[in-house]
């Protein structure tokens, strides 16, 4: 057993390692302010969002970018709440171009296809997706046509952060988010790209178009950025990058109980066993390989405990190996890692994620009211 962990936590730290260099490498990007010339078609899906749009459609009024160089369209996936008469509403008494439209697919649909009947209606070449729980910071797309101007690139990911509270419920996501952004972040750095999010995502729309859209993922409930993007790297590798800008964190709502993360997780677990990047699932496979040990540690103490100074030791690496490298994060995006939780956190990150992974694999999932199955 000793050399399961001495095998699992060291390629842990020395991937960790690496992801911490290619999170250096890529260069802070500031707001250039350069004249407006990117259009944008701003794309937002919603299912049941009642409670967090008024927040969304706050930080969209407040866009500092001329009104005539963006649209937004909101698709309507079968709610059954307020959430449209909210965003009609909202949106009516402002000046800025926008669609309601319904996604009218087969029920259990996902949200790639409404994402795609979006893309066909949408003006401009230049898509950006984000998500109804979030809210957008004033210079969102300023910063995007800056980078743009610059960089010329076909697909941009740029950062996501969580609001947070104390509880341990968030300081759990929170500490969760700053390991993925990390990961994301140190992916792009190394030239292998790992991972990006919806909630903050962008790409031209001939671009998409190009590699055939979600075309072979549609019947997927998750993944909208992520197999896009490996379609990309397929297609043109050096032409995707990372936005490393703090006038470009779009921030998101946490999750409101411990059942709801768990589906969360379990949601994003399932289109892991569905991507073709290697590199990504060898990750994944370490992960949840050390995470397991984490969980054993009380199994391996009683049935070795002649071991136990080298076992501390190496559970002691993991974490030090965690915390340098969610704090570079957080640095970052402006956040603090919450010590006070962060032993709790390690712990129990550890049995949610064995728990999440072996439940994608077996197990159905409800999310937003809906079944799914992994």
């Amino acid at each position: 057993m000793i050399w399961f962990y001495l095998l699992t936590i060291g390629c842990y730290v020395v991937a960790i390692f690496a992801l911490w260099i290619g999170f250096k490498k890529v260069p802070v990007f500031l707001l250039r302010k350069h004249p407006a010339a990117t259009k944008f078609s701003v794309i937002i899906v919603f299912r049941n969002e009642a409670e967090h749009l008024p927040a969304l459609l706050q930080s969209l009024q407040q866009i500092n970018y001329p009104s005539s160089h963006f649209e937004v369209i909101f698709v309507n996936d079968a709610s059954t709440d307020a959430s449209e008469e909210i965003v009609r509403a909202a949106m009516n008494v402002n000046n800025i171009d926008f669609q309601l439209v319904q996604n009218t697919s087969l029920p259990g649909s996902f949200k790639k296809q409404a994402i795609a009947l979006a893309i066909s209606t949408s003006k401009y070449d230049w898509i950006i997706t984000t998500d109804a729980d979030c809210t957008l910071p004033a210079n969102w797309l300023s910063v995007y046509n800056d980078f743009i101007l610059e960089n010329n690139p076909y697909c941009i990911a740029a950062p996501v952060a969580y609001h947070s509270s104390k509880t341990l419920l968030d300081n759990y996501q929170q500490l969760d988010n700053l390991s993925l952004q990390g990961v994301t972040v140190g992916s792009f750095g190394l030239g292998n790209l790992l991972l990006s999010n919806g909630a903050n995502f962008a790409y031209r729309k001939t671009a998409y178009n190009e590699v055939g859209g979600f075309k072979g993922n549609l019947h997927i409930a998750s993944g909208d950025d992520m197999f896009l993007l490996e379609k990309f790297m397929n297609s043109f590798p050096d032409k995707i990058q990372f936005m490393k800008s703090n006038e470009a964190v779009v921030h998101t709502q946490p999750v409101v109980s411990w059942k709801h993360l768990v589906s969360q997780r379990i949601r994003w677990a399932s289109k892991t066993k569905k991507q073709n990047n290697l590199s990504a699932k060898l990750l994944g496979v370490l992960v949840f390989l050390t995470n397991l040990g984490v969980v054993l540690f009380p199994v391996a103490l009683f049935l070795t405990p002649w071991h136990w100074p080298f076992l501390v030791l190496l559970l002691l690496a993991k974490l030090q190996a965690d915390f340098f490298f969610m704090r570079r994060s957080a640095h970052f995006l402006s956040k603090k890692v919450p010590i006070a939780h962060l032993l709790v956190v390690f712990y129990l990150h550890a049995a949610i994620t064995v728990y999440v992974v072996i439940a994608s694999l077996f197990a159905n999932y409800t999310w937003k009211q809906r079944s799914y199955t992994t």
